[in-house]
């Protein structure tokens, strides 16, 4: 379902661990990467892409409006938009008001969808490379940039741009104090880093990064080990996995990206804690019929994904590989495990065909009751309800009961929740 209204900016929660919006409610970050979106997609594929992905389930779209091709395919300068429009008139102190006006609608069209736009305002080759940024225009260009936007409530800003920025760090701090002197904080800021690299890395202890984002690129098989490493950083700030490994993207050692390989990043980067952005290898290549990609398998099970991970309240899930007492496996076939901070209720994610035991008795109530779900398609089984320990009148629970549990025949990976009864 599409939703109509968007309710405020996004700002962090009081633990700094999540969003949440203008109402103080907690916001699910769902990413897709549409680099191209105000570049090179035309406003039609544009609107079309947006609703799609609204209906999907995803919350927030990543795009760029200085872009030039992609990493390896860079412009010298950034490309003119679907109507001939450059961003910038003689650099980005000058930016072009035709190319912004589309831009403008593009973000009235997603706030009517409910969505958040996080926007880089250049890529990054513009800044290391090309050396078109300097400190003084990249001040300007972002409080241009943080003024014009200012009263927008669907937009986070995204400094970076798939790059390391050692030896250019003085150029980002200056476009992020540009852009918050521009909408005087009204928006959070992240940075896009590059290949296996985090934003924490840089700048976790700039205060203008609001939450750390990492690309994992082809080392997908770590992306657990990589939210988690940010999530348990002080000062404490959300994760943001930005970019993995792009469905059916064919530059990657560890291939194929199946849509297994999208449900595990996906998985992996809630059980650490943290949030995801998928993308489709054609949502930035841009091939012929590339828009098919928007009913791709990886997207459909996105939404399934949102709507597994949010039945349960996810903002108070933290990280808790205790549960496993056997079976939780590495790399491609990672277990992993989320718990209510009250000990309440559980989720946990088995990323392949295995069996594993669990000690249940993290769950603090009496019995808990066990559903299964497939991941790939939704359907859920009943697991059963199952005397955890606790609560039996004594000092400490009923030894520690390893409960098997096989993951049922011709599932690809699977959801178990753990819901705690009395």
């Amino acid at each position: 379902m599409i939703s109509k209204n968007f309710h405020g900016s996004l700002r962090l929660s009081p633990n700094g661990r999540y969003f949440v919006d203008g109402r103080g409610q907690p916001f699910f970050w769902l990413g897709d990467t549409a680099w191209p979106l105000f570049g090179q997609y035309t406003r039609q594929e544009a609107e079309q892409w947006l609703e799609s992905r609204a209906r999907s389930g995803f919350t927030v779209v990543q795009s760029v409006l200085g872009w030039g091709g992609g990493t390896g395919f860079e412009t010298k300068l950034p490309g003119s938009n679907y109507a001939g429009n450059p961003p910038w008139l003689d650099g980005p102190e000058h930016p072009n008001e035709a190319y912004f006006e589309n831009v403008d609608y593009l973000l009235s069209t997603a706030e009517k969808l409910g969505l958040v736009l996080a926007l880089l305002p250049t890529w990054g080759y513009y800044v290391v490379e090309a050396g078109i940024f300097n400190t003084q225009n990249g001040f300007s260009y972002g409080r241009w940039l943080g003024e014009r936007y200012k009263d927008r409530p669907n937009l986070v800003w995204v400094n970076g741009g798939d790059r390391v920025p050692t030896g250019r760090e003085d150029v980002f701090r200056a476009l992020a104090a540009g852009l918050r002197q521009g909408d005087e904080g009204t928006h959070l800021i992240t940075y896009h880093p590059c290949g296996w690299r985090h934003s924490s890395q840089f700048f976790h202890n700039d205060e203008w990064l609001d939450f750390n984002m990492i690309e994992t690129w082809t080392e997908w098989i770590r992306v657990y080990e990589a939210v988690r490493s940010d999530y348990g950083l002080v000062p404490i700030k959300p994760v943001v996995l930005g970019e993995g490994a792009y469905e059916t993207g064919p530059e990657y050692p560890l291939g194929p990206i199946t849509p297994l390989v999208i449900r595990r990043q996906a998985w992996w980067s809630f059980m650490g804690g943290g949030f995801f952005t998928y993308g489709h290898n054609q949502n930035w290549r841009m091939e012929a019929g590339f828009l098919s990609c928007l009913d791709s398998p990886g997207a459909r099970q996105m939404g399934l994904f949102h709507q597994i991970a949010c039945s349960r309240p996810w903002w108070k899930m933290v990280p808790d590989q205790g549960f496993f007492a056997d079976g939780v496996s590495s790399e491609r076939t990672l277990n992993t495990a989320v718990r209510s901070v009250d000990s309440d209720c559980a989720m946990l994610y088995l990323s392949s065909q295995c069996h594993v035991q669990l000690y249940l008795e993290r769950i603090l109530t009496r019995q808990v009751k066990v559903t299964w779900i497939n991941p790939q398609t939704g359907e859920q089984r009943d697991g059963g309800t199952y005397i955890t320990g606790n609560q039996n009148g004594k000092a400490f629970p009923d030894g520690f009961i390893r409960t098997p549990f096989t993951v049922p025949g011709y599932w690809e990976d699977a959801v178990i929740i753990l819901d705690g009864m009395e």
